[in-house]
């Protein structure tokens, strides 16, 4: 059976022999499975633990009783606490303590910005607004800097606070420095994370199976290379890669190595539907068989590539040129021909197979261009298709100024989580600077860790809280009375309160970690200055007035999260995927008119982002959700044909074909738009399926290609470009109708 021949649909579902037992050898596995990340989360706590705890006593026991110094002492402990604890810096032993390394300057200038503010309540709040602000929204530029935020925020917030002392600042840079060095040297050589596969090593596995599937060229289906195929592109998701090695900075390589798993993702995607779409007895046309040889190359080239990890010149390494030369208009006439060989309905099927096949060979083709950018190549913005790579021609401050600037919109979570907080944190100094609380900064850390994005959360957060700060301040105030002035006993015991009081929080609840942190606190402090139990409720009267603040900043400022808007962020791409179908349709068609190329990225970086949000933020009623990622595809699939498509040769003729193209491509984008309002007006899905592009009406008004005349060469031209056209138009419409599915 030819490839044009149609399968025939099952009968009906069937239940494979043995699902039984293989629907329990599953079961299995993933019970093993989450056993074992249970285990290594427990393990991960521990060890956290252990190095906070031995690097903050060791620089406590230096500063407090070898240099007897109580100011670098308090500052050497709460650097470990807020980088090791407070913070949640990601990745492996090496990672982290590169992290620590990197937030030693801007720790530094917060050290310093905060006790010279601290001159007056007003200077510390104006400089807590914008630090504050500036801290959280700079996590836009990478998971390592988000992660390591929250603890950055201490280090303005303890000197911020009276007494205004500005001799001290050499002790207070010095005890930071000491945290911050015995830190690092704690996650890298004391029970450090375990190293993860490199990014670029996943890259190479997915291309090398992508070659794999690539190589079967008909009949059944390869069951385990298409299984093989399936595990390399999961392990490329966002949510399975570990944070710390997500390309997600605005550096030139991490920006290349996101382009490559986008592109190598979607080249497996494409192969694993064209294979499984082929009946167990047909065949691909030699045309398809060709571009399947190239996409193999192509791929196994760029794996070992990446492998050797070297990098190159121009001329070395992988090429797409070969690939490159069998999509373009004079090779497609091929496909064209064998289109008007075949009958209406054998035409459908092959425009669908023909589809999968050129997307695949698109994808392998930015794969190979964006993995030699990846090695060093700058030249791929040269390449006849280097409009997808503009931002290889942009210098590393004007990548950065992209990045933070694209979230300044209060259609951003990122903004609005860093108004949130900055707000927070800014009236909690307020609160505690008109009140002259006798230990403020509990004040501000309060605020800072128990305000979450939701209302509910941070109120649930908030009950938890102060559960867990009335027993550890009962359990404090009788330590407090009991040890009295006794430093040895304090020193002794501290090392045992910490290493509980870490382990237990992560383990057990904020509940735990409240309670563990308010006898950290209280043995801490008994051995700075003199303390008696009255410590313990002041501790517990400064956690609950940081929590009320940050309560009622979280009533004022988007107090539902991203639940709204990541409706509006998701309406606002289908919009940007409407205008994106219109304009492309046009400069295809009548090669006038331009792109905004930047609306529709913007577009997608606060979709996913406010996605992002959303899947982290406790939900009663997940269930009812709409199938948010098919709409990210959506917005994928848009941006490749809007890069793509005008830079094809070729104008559509006649008059008629192109007239086509509009209304299809106007109901389509019509579609889009009535999503995004019912998006808006929160609605739902729309009922009514979309209908499928209606290609026997084109195929009966395009003429067919000549196969001699001097008229040949620009039919042949024009028809490759409608072909790409309706194939990209159909993706689109297909992805519309699995959004319309899951909805």
């Amino acid at each position: 059976m030819s490839e044009q021949q149609g399968t025939s649909p099952p009968s009906g579902p069937r239940r494979p022999a043995g699902g039984t037992v293989r629907a329990l050898l599953r079961r299995l596995r993933y019970l093993r499975e989450h056993g074992r990340h249970g285990l290594r989360g427990h393990r991960s706590v521990v060890g956290n633990a252990v190095r906070v705890t031995a690097a903050s006593c060791l620089a406590f026991y230096l500063c407090r009783y070898a240099l007897d110094l109580p100011v670098m002492s308090v500052y050497a402990t709460f650097t470990v606490v807020s980088l090791g604890v407070l913070a949640r810096i990601p990745g492996s032993g090496r990672q982290r303590a590169a992290t620590t390394f990197m937030a030693i300057p801007a720790g530094l200038a917060l050290i310093t910005l905060g006790t010279l503010l601290a001159v007056q309540t007003w200077a510390a709040v104006v400089g807590m607004l914008v630090i504050g602000f500036m801290v959280a929204y700079a996590g836009t530029t990478g998971p390592r800097i988000a992660g390591a935020a929250p603890g950055m925020q201490l280090l303005y917030i303890l000197p911020c606070f009276p007494p205004y002392a500005p001799e001290e600042l050499v002790q207070r840079l010095t005890g930071f420095l000491l945290g911050a060095l015995l830190l690092a040297l704690a996650q890298r050589f004391l029970m450090p994370e375990p190293e993860t596969p490199p990014f670029g090593r996943l890259l190479a596995e997915a291309a090398d199976a992508a070659a794999h599937l690539a190589d079967h060229h008909g009949g059944p289906a390869p069951v385990q290379t298409l299984a093989r195929a399936q595990r390399a592109g999961e392990a490329l998701r966002p949510t399975s890669v570990p944070p710390a090695d997500l390309p997600a900075s605005p550096t030139l390589a991490h920006k290349a190595m996101a382009h490559a798993a986008e592109a190598v993702r979607t080249l497996l995607a494409r192969l694993d539907t064209l294979h499984t779409m082929l009946g167990p007895h047909e065949t691909y046309h030699p045309e398809t068989i060709t571009l399947l040889q190239g996409i193999s190359a192509a791929a196994r080239d760029t794996a070992d590539a990446l492998r050797r990890g070297k990098r190159l010149r121009p001329g070395e390494g992988p090429s797409a040129a070969s690939l490159q030369e069998e999509l373009t208009p004079a090779r497609a006439h091929r496909a064209v021909a064998t289109l008007d060989r075949l009958g209406a309905d054998d035409r459908l099927v092959y425009l669908r197979r023909r589809s999968q096949v050129v997307q695949a060979a698109d994808s392998a083709v930015v794969l190979v261009l964006a993995t030699r950018l990846l090695l060093g190549d700058r030249t791929v913005d040269r390449n006849p298709v280097g409009h997808s790579f503009a931002y290889a021609r942009v210098h590393a401050p004007r990548l950065w100024w992209q990045r933070l600037t694209v979230h300044l919109t209060p259609r951003s979570v990122i903004f609005q989580n860093a108004c949130r907080f900055a707000l927070g944190l800014a009236a909690a100094r307020a609160t505690a600077g008109l009140l002259d609380l006798q230990h403020g900064f509990w004040v501000l850390l309060a605020t800072l860790t128990l305000t979450r994005t939701t209302t509910l959360e941070t109120w649930s957060a908030v009950r938890q809280a102060l559960l867990g700060t009335l027993v550890g301040a009962v359990v404090a105030a009788g330590l407090l009375a009991v040890v009295h002035d006794r430093d040895t006993v304090y020193a002794v015991i501290l090392p045992l309160v910490m290493l509980t009081a870490f382990i237990a929080g992560p383990l057990r609840g904020l509940a735990w970690a409240q309670g563990g942190f308010t006898l950290v606190v209280a043995t801490l402090f008994a051995q700075v200055t003199p303390s008696t139990w009255q410590l313990a409720p002041v501790r517990l009267m400064d956690v609950l007035v940081g929590s009320v603040i940050g309560l009622a900043c979280g009533l004022v400022a988007w107090p539902r999260g991203a639940g709204s808007e990541v409706r509006k962020s998701m309406a606002g791409l289908c919009s940007a995927i409407a205008d994106a179908i219109g304009q492309t349709t046009t400069q295809v068609v009548e090669r006038a008119g331009s792109t905004d190329i930047f609306a529709l990225n913007r577009a997608l970086i606060l979709a996913r982002e406010s996605l992002t949000q959303f899947q982290c933020e406790a939900r009663e009623n997940a269930a009812g959700q709409p199938d948010w990622p098919a709409v990210l595809v959506a917005g994928a699939d848009a941006r490749r044909g809007e890069r793509l498509l005008p830079g094809r040769p070729g104008r559509i003729a006649p008059h008629e074909v192109g007239a086509w193209l509009h209304r299809a491509a106007d109901t389509t984008a019509a579609d889009y738009r009535a999503l995004a309002d019912r998006l808006c007006a929160d609605r739902g899905i729309p009922h009514e399926r979309p209908q499928p592009l209606d290609i026997r009406a084109l195929l009966a008004l395009a003429p067919p290609v000549p196969h001699h005349g001097p008229d040949r060469e620009r039919r042949a031209v024009s028809a490759a470009l409608l072909l790409d056209s309706v194939i990209w138009l159909d993706a689109l419409t297909d992805d519309l109708s699995r959004i319309d599915q899951e909805g």
